[in-house]
């Protein structure tokens, strides 16, 4: 017959128009945790420490939980060492009004960066990443965070965590591997991802590994796919392999109401409109995802404050540290 048949299927556009496009983005500018000047700060602030095995992030809030301050960023391999220099920071920077109540670090670098620096407590990272949850949409049910290359999700039932799933195994469910497509094509990741956004019938790359889906985008090329529609298709696989493959749910519906998406992949807001097409919800995406480590720790250090000053180590001890 003369039929053209395509053997890559399609799928819905992103959007339908300019308009839901218009009102995605309002509503995912609202995820806003609120920012104060920490120069007219006063009286009992507190640290959240989140020591990761390559990344340190650190933030410093009042007792309304606004933050003050923020780092984040690479450690070059020595954690302690990008801790004593943030604390330094937060001290010369700290106005004569206000001082650090408490301290909490979280994350890899936990134990250390608590023995050597006086830290108040220590709390297990997805313990921090709940409390910051909750704290930007209460009732959080379901907390799902991708990144490069892992991803990490919590059920959360009655204020409990009630189930954490770690995967590092298949890259084509996280960041990494639209990032190398991104690079193939001789692009940014943000201008592939934001091309994305318009396609008018992304291509269906199903869920299956990297080197299946390589040979389907090349199967699309071949059939006339446009470089939008490849990007929204790899958003919606993407998804697809998170939630069907890794966390294997069969209905969205048990991921319950309020959901939160943190990491860096959902900094794309291809893959975050994906993700909300595909379990049909829509869901929060903190501002500061890559913080929320830090500032859950900076909570617990607000919700433990008994009033009797921080163990945390001066100014004049961290001047003169040594290992």
């Amino acid at each position: 017959s003369d039929v053209e048949v395509h053997e890559v299927e399609r799928l819905a556009p992103l959007f339908k128009d300019e308009q839901e496009l218009k009102e995605f983005c309002d509503r995912h500018a609202k995820a806003v945790i609120p920012v104060k000047e920490l120069s007219e700060a006063e009286g009992p602030c507190y640290l959240g420490i989140d020591a990761g095995s390559t990344t340190t992030k650190a933030t410093l809030i009042n007792k309304d939980g606004d933050i003050l301050y923020s780092h984040y960023g690479n450690n070059m391999g020595d954690p302690l060492k990008s801790v004593i220099e943030i604390v330094k920071d937060v001290y010369s920077k700290m106005p004569e009004k206000a001082y650090i109540a408490k301290s909490t670090a979280t994350g890899y670098g936990e134990h250390l960066i608590k023995a050597a620096l006086g830290v108040d407590f220590g709390e297990i990272e997805t313990m921090a990443h709940y409390k910051a949850a909750e704290k930007i949409l209460p009732g959080v049910e379901f907390i799902l965070d991708i990144g490069g290359q892992d991803m990490k999700c919590m059920r959360v039932k009655d204020g409990e965590i009630e189930s954490i799933l770690l995967n590092e195994a298949c890259s084509s469910g996280c960041g990494s591997f639209i990032q190398n497509f991104a690079n193939a094509l001789g692009m940014q990741p943000e201008e592939f991802a934001q091309i994305g956004l318009s396609a008018k019938s992304p291509v269906d790359l199903g869920s299956r590994c990297t080197v299946f889906m390589n040979s389907r985008v090349k199967q699309a090329q071949k059939e006339g796919a446009s470089v939008a529609d490849i990007s929204a298709g790899l958003s919606y696989s993407v998804v697809k392999n998170a939630l069907f493959k890794v966390i294997k749910i069969r209905d969205p519906k048990q991921m319950g109401e309020k959901i939160i998406v943190q990491g860096g992949t959902f900094l794309n807001n291809s893959v975050l409109r994906a993700f909300e097409l595909t379990c049909g919800r829509e869901v929060v995406r903190p501002d500061k995802a890559g913080l929320m480590g830090a500032y859950g720790s900076a909570l617990v250090a607000l919700s433990r404050d008994d009033g009797k000053g921080s163990t945390l180590a001066p100014l004049e001890k961290l001047e003169n540290f040594t290992i």
